[in-house]
């Protein structure tokens, strides 16, 4: 919808931040034909890759737009994971016998995800998406939401709505309009990161490292390139790219890609927690309402999990007049439900991935060959892993994954 029509567009929703949370929210409203206005202070959709793992819950819910095949073309599907000691291979993880048709883990950057959701935004009637343009305030009452908003010519704007919802991340300033900010935590543990061209002879697998001097995951991009991931340790070399290269070497042998880095950067792990996902009208989704360790691919996709999940509560609320207060508690308690499953999932790995030393390492190792070493064990790893086993996932396998343009009017 053209910026001239947006005087007489009266939104239901208003959705601050298109990130892939924010992105996905609005698409699942439009299709259900509410009024939604999303706003971006970013221009373009981010350049950097970020998060990487699309698990197959989130196509399976992306295929009721009628989105899993365009992103599935666009990424790698990841079917085996590798997992090494200093010494072996200690065994393998399939991803192919999970129910189909996405039998696999997606590995897309998340710019690209966020490119495919906005190109499909752009086409969508029922939602107004607007770029380069700052929520300066927010204001709550018993009847919705007012925004004030400024576009890239400085034109400021009053923007009321039923409700609100900020998919604006962790450090967004919004939010602590709402009330107390999020517990927070530090996990303790740091790493580094980068994205290289590919010249390992894996193909399309993940491969996995974990020896006494610390850990190494490997994942496939597309564009022929690959995600280096390595816990650091104390005397690693400061710069990324030099601690990655050394990692690379000590721990595959395989020469390091100094000089051919395509971007790198180090970060530490945290918890966040919001008290509460929701204050009258205004609801916390994604990274603004939780943050968990990266390390697992969960944290994106359990918030675009909340992005469905919130969507189907305001489409009954504006649709079918169910009561707002009984929807956004049930939204609260089952999306915390599952982030507290994910979270707990997403440490215990960390934790287990970055034990140093000969005997830890020595257990680690029987831990990992034993989990490995029978097909039940594997098929059930593999469920664990790509998110099925969480308690949002079992209803997706049931739902007809027709889009939603049949919802009531």
């Amino acid at each position: 919808m053209g910026p001239d029509l947006l005087r007489d567009f009266a939104p239901e929703v208003c959705v601050v931040g298109a990130g892939p949370v924010g992105s996905f929210l609005a698409l699942r409203l439009g299709a259900a034909g509410l009024r939604t206005h999303l706003i971006e202070r970013r221009a373009q959709p981010p350049a950097r890759s970020m998060a990487i793992g699309v698990m197959p819950p989130t196509l399976r819910r992306m295929a009721a737009l009628g989105l899993d095949a365009e992103l599935s073309l666009a990424g790698i599907r990841v079917r085996r994971a590798v997992a090494h000691d200093e010494r072996q291979v200690l065994g393998f993880l399939d991803f192919s016998s999970l129910p189909p048709p996405h039998n696999y883990v997606l590995s897309l950057p998340q710019g690209a995800l966020v490119s495919a959701l906005w190109r499909r935004l752009r086409g969508e009637p029922s939602v107004v998406f607007e770029t380069d343009c700052t929520v300066e305030d927010i204001a709550l009452d018993r009847w919705g939401a007012a925004v004030r908003k400024i576009a890239s010519d400085g034109t400021a704007r009053l923007l009321r709505c039923q409700f609100l919802a900020l998919c604006d991340g962790a450090r967004g300033r919004l939010r602590t309009r709402l009330g107390p900010d999020s517990f927070a935590r530090p996990y303790g543990p740091r790493f580094v990161m980068g994205d290289a061209p590919d010249a390992a002879d894996w193909g399309d697998e993940a491969h996995l490292f974990f020896t006494p001097f610390g850990s190494l995951e490997s994942f496939p991009l597309p564009d022929g390139r690959r995600r280096w991931v390595a816990l650091m340790r104390p005397g690693d070399p400061e710069a990324p790219a030099a601690a990655l290269d050394e990692r690379i070497r000590r721990l595959t042998g395989a020469p390091g890609r100094a000089g051919d880095w395509i971007g790198t950067s180090r970060f530490a792990p945290e918890r966040r927690l919001a008290p509460r996902y929701f204050h009258g009208r205004a609801i916390l989704c994604g990274d603004a309402a939780h943050v968990m360790s990266p390390i697992g691919g969960q944290g994106m996709n359990t918030g675009l999990g909340d992005a469905a999940r919130l969507a189907e509560a305001l489409i009954a609320i504006l649709r079918a007049g169910a009561d707002a207060e009984t929807e956004l508690r049930r939204y609260q308690r089952e999306r915390r439900r599952v982030f507290l499953r994910a979270a707990a999932r997403a440490a215990r790995g960390m934790w287990l991935g970055t034990r140093t030393g000969r005997g830890a390492s020595a257990l680690r190792s029987a831990l990992i060959r034993f989990l490995l070493g029978a097909p039940a064990r594997q098929s059930s790893l593999a469920r664990y892993f790509s998110m099925w086993s969480l308690p949002d996932a079992a209803p997706l396998l049931e739902r007809d994954s027709s889009p939603w343009k049949e919802a009531p009017a």
